[in-house]
Parts: C-alpha cells; structure tokens; sequence
C-alpha cells in the first residue's frame, strides 16, 4: 500500500498522463522517476522527505487549545471511546476532538504527539480557499466570476483563461484530469517537476468549463498560481508571506512548512502544508465561528457561507471544502477516477463541513453541535467518513 501514488499525492485522487512540459532555461530539469522512488514508502508521518520546504508561523504568538473542565456524560464518553477505537483500527495517528472550542479529548498513536506534523494531503486544498476569501475580502482579488487570464498574462488571449476563479475553486474548470498511474504523465509532473507551474500552465482543456465536476490537482495549483500573482502585483512577496501574516498567525497557530518544487519556488498550492492537529483544529474553528477567532474577524462570515454553499456540477462539494449533505453512500472524485469513499451512515446533522486529505486525513466541522473533529492517519481507503462525526453526534445526543 505505501506506494508513491498512495504517500504523496495529496493531490492525489485526481490527476492523470502524457509527456513533460519543457523546463525553462532558468529551471532545471528533475528525474521525475528518481524522485517518485525517493518517495516511496513514506508515510504521513514522514514528512522529512518532502524538500524543499519554507516554514511559517515561527513568529506566530501560539494560542493554546483551552481543555474543557466540564463533567461528560457516560453516554458522552462511551462515544468518545468508540470514535478513538476506531480510529486507531482503521490507522489512524491522531484524534482531537474539540466542543465549543474546547477539547474534549485527544489520543495519538504511537511516538505521536500534539506537536508531531504530518501529511495532510488534499487539506492544504481548504486552507487555499480561505486565504482567497481573505484576499478578497481586501480587494486583492477583485471576484471569484474574475477570469483566470485576468491574473495569468500566459492565458490572457488563451481560451483556458476564460475559466473563472469560482469555476477553479469548485473543480469544474474543464481541465484535463490525467491518471497518476501514467510513470511519466503530467500528475506525476504536477507533484514531482521542478517547476510545476509551468507543467500546470500546459494543461489543456478538455470540455467547457462549468460542464462536469472533476476533482483534479491542477485546479487548485492554477488558482494559487493566480492568488501568488495577485499578492505580488500588490506588494506582498509571496503566498506563504501572506497566509502566515492574514491567516496561520491570527488563529494563534504556531508553525507549519509548505512543500516547494525547488528552492525560491512554487508552493504546491494542492498539497504539501505538514503541521500538527492542534494547527488544524484552529483553522476548523475559524469555519465553525464563521470566520471570526481569538477576538477578530479573520475572514468575512459571508465568505465561509460562500464556502458552503454546494458547487453548481456537485451538491456535495464547495469552494474547495466538503459538504456532508446531501448523503452519499460512496462520495467519488469525478467520473473518470474510480476511487469512492465510504459514508456508512447520513450524517446526523445537515451542516458537517470537511477537509479531505488523501485516505483518512480529515478536519470535521459542525456548527450547529460545536464540533471541530481532526483526524489523521496512515493511509486507508476502507475508512469510513461518517463513523467518528456520528459517534460524537449520537453522543452529545440527549
């Protein structure tokens, strides 16, 4: 199971085949084969491997998770109980589980701890989406309806830059979804190349835009690509810059490093954020109270309700977040990618909010019950994504 396709591609569920888009003087070139098998076999704990890195938050005033002082019901505990068993039989590394901001209970596996960072895969794919709110909410990006060839001079008279900022963020771009089994296609390239900018500027189109949900890395890389040019063209150096400064410190996290194709270069905007569970369970906070946290309002209320809302090709996906409703009893990525995740059960209320990272990484909000659940773990496709949210829910039932 702990093939690269499986440790890395946080990104992962979606991407797919063809050659090498050619590297620009500037760039050099990179033997994608030598640095898929030097990543073989990592696991989500392994993020060392994964270099170059930049780190943020090092400045960060860390805000503590306060631990709740409240008695639990039997029914509470019992509940708790059996979320952490399962957890820890389906892989799993870490589980926190917070009510109104505080935490209920925590366990790790093994050598984990709450400071251990590991791999979150596709859950840097969320984080993405919030800094866009914040830049738009400060005028940085005029509108998600603004055209992707109005930030990326190489498409201004390309018909790939008639795709929308929204049409991005909600997977239905009508890019190109090439298979990541392809040894040598550009999914491998988008995770691996020394400049995968360049490899996701040279994905065509494959349908109008706004005619199918596909769930494809390169989506959420040209989005960064169109944040990253946004944020320079006014000043900022980069999108790490920015999202530690209006983002990562303001929830009082501490630090996190972000996974680059060469040193100096491109973040991979789909993958690649290695922090801890306490980091995530602050930014599921941030949705839970509707963008406001420690006193401020980090992000506009109207932008996570944005967020929420269901995406015109897919009911159960938002602007690069996961919606609970409607139910699924397999939730797939698009039509073409036959891998499908188990909902064993409806969830129990209609506002379960989710960050996906590939095989079972996972940060659950429910704001009409108070949760932020994070969950991490080896990778694991028999997990089932509604089991710990109905535990927890059943549990706090009365």
């Amino acid at each position: 199971m702990r093939t690269i396709q499986i440790s890395i591609a946080g990104a992962l569920l979606s991407s797919l085949a063809a050659c090498m888009a050619p590297a620009t003087s500037a760039v050099p070139q990179r033997d994608i084969a030598a640095a898929s098998e030097a990543l073989t076999g990592a696991t989500v704990l392994d993020v060392d491997l994964f270099q170059p890195t930049v780190t943020i938050g090092e400045k960060c005033d860390e805000q503590k998770l306060p631990t709740t002082g409240d008695a639990m019901s039997a029914r509470l505990a019992a509940a708790i109980a059996q979320a952490d068993s399962y957890s820890k039989a389906e892989n799993g590394v870490g589980l926190v589980i917070l009510k109104d901001g505080k935490i209920l209970h925590e366990s790790y596996a093994g050598d984990a701890g709450a400071a251990t960072p590991t791999d979150s895969y596709s859950m840097h794919k969320s984080v993405l989406a919030l800094v866009y709110g914040i830049a738009i909410d400060e005028g940085i990006i005029g509108s998600l309806d603004d055209r992707a060839g109005q930030y990326i001079s190489e498409w201004k008279d390309d018909p790939r830059g008639q795709i929308t900022l929204r049409q991005l963020l909600h997977m239905e771009s009508g890019l190109k979804l090439y298979s990541f089994s392809d040894p040598g296609g550009k999914s491998r390239e988008l995770l691996l190349a020394a400049d995968i900018n360049a490899v996701a500027l040279d994905y065509p189109l494959a349908d109008g835009p706004g005619a199918e949900f596909r769930y494809n890395n390169v989506n959420s890389q040209i989005a960064g690509i169109a944040l990253d040019r946004a944020l320079q063209a006014k000043g900022y150096d980069s999108y790490a810059g920015y999202l530690e400064q209006k983002l990562w410190c303001p929830v009082g996290n501490d630090t996190a490093r972000l996974w680059l194709d060469r040193e100096g270069g491109a973040p991979h905007y789909y993958s690649g954020l290695f922090t801890n569970p306490h980091n995530w369970a602050r930014i599921g906070e941030l949705i839970r109270n509707q963008g406001l946290l420690q006193g401020k309002q980090i992000i506009s209320a109207e932008w996570i309700k944005a967020m929420a809302e269901p995406a015109p090709t897919n009911p159960n996906y938002g602007l690069h977040v996961w919606r609970g409703s409607p139910y699924v009893a397999k939730r797939r990525y698009s039509q073409q990618n036959p891998l499908a995740v188990t909902h064993g059960a409806p969830y129990l209320a209609e506002d379960v909010l989710f960050f996906d990272g590939f095989g079972g990484q996972r940060v659950y909000v429910v704001p009409s019950s108070g949760l932020t659940i994070v969950r991490t773990g080896q990778v694991n496709f028999a997990y089932d994504d509604a089991k710990i949210v109905n535990l927890i829910l059943n549990g706090l039932s009365r």
